[in-house]
């Protein structure tokens, strides 16, 4: 990603875009975007006309599911060919390679792209005299869009086979193994997380399963909109779907690469992810001619990694160094507070445990009523989101996953509080108060 992100000219050439990244950082899986470019960027565009979103975002589409066919065929191949070392696996990877990049050269300056959208809506929105106060909640409704992302059409194929599972001929064995191989990937956002098993699936089988309400009505003003105003709102639509879309693609694709140095990993009696921490042009060679990388290389990338872009220049960091660095740049002190406040996405007010959730295998210590606190939810958090009493995030504007699924499902929200999830801990006892954006200690663990 990185590679391609340093040439903007290339990015340019796919996506249509000439803005390029400038500032980016990764450290802990968590990717740190400039806001000076984004906010730069959105405004720029917001004398461009429809037309430059759509093509955007057609070719975005376009790139995300030949990835995803690519992805599947890699994986496939080593399933099926044990000669491993060999040219075609080599072809194979590079061909998955270049179409990586080309998809991550969209990941990031949708961004602002999506962020200009919002401006424009806003502006005809004060333009038909909504309030300010009322913005945000009409910039809600105008962003519920009719189109189903992954994990949402996972749980539509999970609630059907439940009503199927009534019938005495159902082959629920081979119906979950169907599944697995469908939607397994939608647990993968970190690395090594694995996909979803059959027992996840038979798990949540043996739960109540909900088909969210996608069809919510617009706010009244939308009446009065003209044509083009109207494609603006068709935009927002989209932009949501695609914002899911891209990032679901990109963890959909390295869950299969990683199956398939997994492959190649067992066949070659090699130590377990030991392949995954090669960079590119290492796997590369190792591809060629079978040469693995130092050990204490190795040794130095499991321990940590960080990178930073900044204007054009790449910076990668490995074990102490990584660590040394992260240490200085990201460490945080968060005193214990009694509440915290956000931006509220859903009202309601609801009293219930606190969980917190990190990574999202750890959705799995949800239960019913909890009031899941995240960093940020993504579309595989679905499962737990459906089980919780209200949403809580750290990070999210007014079209962000958790302010979407909060209106689909009528549970209150409170988004953008920037530390929830330090300040609370597990089995807290919070008031989450989706009129005021105040999320509120009531008994200490």
């Amino acid at each position: 990603m990185t590679e391609m992100w340093q040439k903007m000219d290339k990015c340019q050439a796919i996506t249509g875009i000439a803005d390029g990244v400038i500032d980016i950082e990764y450290a802990r899986h968590i990717w740190r975007l400039d806001e000076t470019w984004i906010d730069t960027v959105s405004k720029k565009h917001l004398g461009s006309t429809p037309k430059v979103f759509w093509d955007f975002i057609k070719r975005g589409q376009k790139t995300g599911n030949e990835l995803c066919i690519l992805s599947r065929e890699l994986f496939e191949t080593i399933e099926q060919d044990q000669t491993l070392i060999s040219g075609k696996n080599l072809q194979d990877f590079l061909t998955w390679v270049e179409c990586f990049q080309s998809n991550a050269a969209f990941i990031l300056v949708t961004h602002p792209l999506a962020k200009s959208v919002e401006m424009k809506l806003l502006n005809i929105l004060k333009k038909y005299g909504v309030l300010s106060e009322n913005q945000d909640q009409a910039l809600l409704d105008l962003s519920i869009t009719r189109k189903s992302n992954a994990a949402e059409e996972e749980n539509f194929d999970l609630f059907i086979m439940q009503k199927e599972m009534e019938q005495p001929d159902f082959d629920i064995v081979e119906a979950l193994k169907e599944h697995s191989r469908k939607h397994a990937y939608l647990k993968y956002r970190d690395p090594f997380s694995g996909g979803y098993s059959t027992d996840d699936f038979r798990e949540r089988l043996n739960s109540k399963l909900e088909l969210p309400d996608y069809f919510l009505p617009y706010a009244d003003i939308i009446g009065q909109f003209d044509d083009e105003e109207k494609d603006w709102i068709e935009l927002q639509e989209e932009f949501v779907f695609y914002r899911t879309f891209r990032t679901e693609r990109s963890y959909e694709s390295l869950y299969y690469l990683e199956r398939f140095l997994a492959g190649l990993e067992e066949s070659l009696k090699l130590e377990e992810h030991e392949l995954s921490y090669y960079k590119k042009d290492d796997l590369v060679i190792f591809l060629q001619t079978g040469k693995r990388i130092d050990p204490s290389l190795l040794a130095e990338r499991r321990q940590e990694y960080a990178m930073s872009l900044h204007s054009g220049v790449l910076t990668l960091k490995e074990g102490n160094e990584a660590k040394q660095w992260i240490e200085a740049n990201y460490k945080e002190i968060v005193t214990r507070v009694n509440e915290v406040r956000g931006l509220a996405a859903y009202r309601g007010k609801v009293t219930g445990k606190a969980r917190i959730v990190l990574k999202i295998q750890d959705q799995n210590n949800v239960v019913e009523g909890d009031i899941l606190i995240v960093p940020m939810t993504t579309p595989d958090y679905l499962p737990s989101m459906q089980k919780a009493a209200a949403f809580v995030t750290d990070e999210g504007g007014v079209i962000c996953h958790a302010a979407i699924i909060a209106r689909e499902l009528k549970k209150p929200c409170v988004i953008g509080t920037k530390k929830a999830t330090s300040v609370f801990l597990n089995d807290d006892i919070v008031e989450v108060d989706g009129f005021s954006g105040f999320v509120r200690l009531v008994a200490p663990l």
